[in-house]
């Protein structure tokens, strides 16, 4: 009987691993220890307006409709941005990133691409992750994915 049991455990683990992780299918990129930080202190609608506006994605213009307004924005790390296109036609646009840090996890739109190597984020995902107004350090130890 325990060797019957022992069996069916095993079966039931190699079953379990192969399903698929609902949250994370299709995933396009991932990584760990990203660094984050800030686009703009003060109110986050500006930063989400001009990210919106006139980040490299063009969201206004060649994704209308695509993100809500309401949802953080952020620019990637050119790094990873510049893997997949450039511009508008980059294919991480208007594609989630869900973000986690010190068991934080918040989700946020691609609007733009970073100089620096950092994930820039709106205020409103900034003082999520623990960040204040007016506090320009870097947060360090991000893991993300980007899906479709």
């Amino acid at each position: 009987m325990q060797f019957s049991l022992s069996i069916a455990t095993f079966v039931l683990a190699i079953t379990a691993s192969a399903a698929p992780n609902s949250k994370r299918q299709n995933i396009i990129t991932s990584g760990d220890n990203m660094q984050g930080s800030i686009f703009q202190f003060g109110d986050p609608a500006p930063a989400r307006q001009s990210l919106y506006t006139v980040g490299a994605c063009g969201l206004s213009t060649y994704f209308p409709n695509a993100v809500d307004p309401n949802m953080p924005l952020v620019a990637m790390p050119a790094a990873v941005f510049d893997q997949y296109g450039a511009a508008q036609h980059n294919q991480l646009c208007a594609k989630i990133i869900t973000m986690t840090h010190n068991g934080v996890t918040r989700q946020a739109a691609i609007a733009d691409r970073n100089s620096f190597d950092s994930i820039d984020m709106t205020l409103d995902l900034w003082q999520a992750f623990g960040g204040h107004d007016g506090d320009g350090t870097i947060i360090q130890g991000f893991s993300w994915y980007i899906s479709q």
